[in-house]
């Protein structure tokens, strides 16, 4: 598959899950995740780009870092007590963020390693789990442009 044909899949896929049909969005992306690491490592580059992109407008690359706390205690906590899907994520998002490639790639590499040793799902609940997070942000963008272009009448 081609760099813009990725690009646009990525696009769709998120255009998708913004508008309600997640699943058929991620469903978009299962192409790009089976035609091997470079290819999904270029999706979860992009996914995080997107889910990154307010925080990157308001901050510097190296200003970002990750904030867990207990919910309980309301104190800070590790970021292993996350669930691994969630872990990645956020720590792949904060890599790419800081435009950190030494962190970011062996992240996915390890993630990678980890899915191809047992079988297991590790890799696609952590690409989805950028998704997610991709979504979220795209969906914060787009109500900024239109909150921007329909103000209300107490702007």
């Amino acid at each position: 598959m081609s760099a813009d044909h990725a690009v646009d899949t990525v696009g769709l896929a998120l255009a998708r899950a913004v508008t309600g049909d997640h699943v058929g969005g991620g469903m978009l992306l299962v192409p790009l995740i089976e035609a091997g690491r470079k290819s999904c490592y270029a999706l979860a580059g992009m996914l995080a780009e997107t889910a990154s992109h307010i925080a990157r407008q308001e901050q510097a690359p190296g200003a970002f870092g990750i904030r867990v706390d207990n919910t309980v205690t309301g104190r800070p906590a590790s970021v292993d007590v996350l669930p691994p899907d969630v872990r990645f994520a956020s720590q792949f998002v904060t890599a790419w963020a800081n435009r950190d490639q030494a962190t970011a790639w062996p992240l996915f590499k390890a993630l990678a390693d980890q899915a191809e040793a047992t079988g297991g799902p590790e890799l696609v609940d952590g690409i989805l789990q950028l998704f997610a997070m991709a979504v979220t942000t795209a969906k914060a963008v787009l109500a900024e442009e239109r909150a921007r272009r329909n103000p209300t009448p107490e702007d």
